[in-house]
């Protein structure tokens, strides 16, 4: 038998909160402890709350950089991940300049780094994903 500690009220509350609200801020003090208060719903919604700061002195920066942020949760669990980068509605600069941005950030999660990338596309939720980077590895490939 399986016992839950829970009512079925109190999860249909946290279904609610969560479908209410595109995202969730936490402040770092306490985001160790947020997953177990929130529960797994959160999580699978892909609306883990997202850390801020709240010792900073501009809180209107680091809630409008908390919000554009992305967090990358599954690090560690698999040799695929996926991130988004930007919208449709994007220039060409503000995308080259989100996905610049999105690999170095990840690299430096990922050890040792850029070596350990084998490769990047891109991709839209129509398309087919586009090589951009492929580590094809030291040794040059002969044709005969």
């Amino acid at each position: 038998a399986v016992v839950s500690t829970q009512s079925t009220g109190e999860l249909e509350a946290k279904r609610v909160l969560c479908n209410s609200y595109d995202c969730f801020l936490v402040d770092e003090r306490v985001l160790p402890i947020v997953p177990r208060w929130l529960g797994k719903y959160f999580y699978t919604k892909g609306k883990a709350p997202i850390q801020v700061n709240l010792k900073k002195t501009d809180l209107s920066k680091e809630f409008s950089d908390a919000i554009r942020s992305f967090m990358v949760s599954n690090l560690g669990k698999g040799n695929n991940i996926s991130v988004p980068c930007g919208r449709v509605s994007f220039d060409n600069d503000q995308l080259i300049d989100n996905v610049n941005s999105t690999i170095k950030s990840l690299c430096k999660n990922v050890k040792p780094g850029m070596k350990n990338v084998k490769a990047i596309y891109l991709k839209t939720e129509t398309s087919v994903a586009l090589p951009v980077y492929n580590a094809l590895g030291v040794a040059p490939m002969k044709i005969s």
